[in-house]
């Protein structure tokens, strides 16, 4: 209820108190129109409380509605595979980054990952194995990063890293921990482990690079790690 709710709900209540002292009084104990008048008092009282609980009611259903909302939000923003975040939050954390790095003159990094050769695996074992795999990888990569940092499923077998705060030694130290941890992890998923090696592309923002030009960078860099025979990282140029 708004403030001028409250204020028009208070008179209404003090006007009911000052209309059930007249019904009391025993000077208008003879009048005939007494009843119909308490009658309507009666009514007035009844329709105070269902304004009460209407408003209540409403303000419930408000924050029902932005909790729905807010989880909408988040769910619109989760890769539902791997429960990273997805291409369009990573994309607008990496706009918001961005400009603050232009806005204090800092910067940030950007790691590009892809999973080597991870078409063999569907082939071979077939797409829920490879899901498999690619929800366990997704928990390997999570622990590799601070809290702080965003690790997103970029698409398919591709993962994108935000490295806030981070320069290009930050962001290579962060590549090699991925790299290391991917190639020593065994996969149990549902069948027998078998162990996947990830290639990476990494690169810091430059003062008057756009976020495209950032983007294109570390996947090029990605695809010259592929070029190099897989399971490395290599410097955006």
């Amino acid at each position: 209820m708004t403030r001028t709710g409250k204020k028009d709900a208070a008179a209404i209540k003090e006007g009911l108190r000052r209309y059930e002292f007249l019904s009391s009084v025993e000077t208008y104990a003879d009048n005939p129109l007494l009843p119909e008048f308490k009658t309507l008092l009666e009514l007035a009282r009844e329709s105070v409380k269902l304004a009460e609980f209407s408003a209540l009611e409403n303000g419930r259903l408000k924050t029902q509605l932005i909790e729905m909302n807010r989880s909408l939000d988040l769910a619109s923003r989760v890769d539902p595979l791997t429960g990273l975040s997805n291409r369009r939050d990573i994309s607008e954390k990496i706009e918001q980054e961005h400009s603050r790095a232009q806005r204090h003159h800092r910067t940030y990094s950007l790691i590009m990952a892809d999973i080597d050769d991870f078409k063999q695996v569907n082939d071979t074992h077939g797409i829920n194995f490879g899901d498999d795999v690619l929800y366990e990888i997704s928990c390997v990569l999570r622990e590799c990063v601070r809290n702080e940092d965003i690790c997103a499923r970029w698409g398919g077998e591709e993962f994108l890293f935000l490295l806030p705060e981070t320069g290009i030694d930050g962001a290579l130290a962060v590549a090699q921990k991925i790299n290391q941890s991917v190639a020593l992890t065994e996969f149990q998923v549902s069948k027998p482990g078998i162990r996947v090696t990830v290639s990476l592309g990494v690169g810091e923002y430059r003062t008057g690079q756009t976020v495209n030009d950032c983007l294109k960078k570390v996947e090029q860099a990605l695809l010259r790690a592929k070029d190099n025979g897989k399971n490395c990282y290599v410097v955006a140029g």
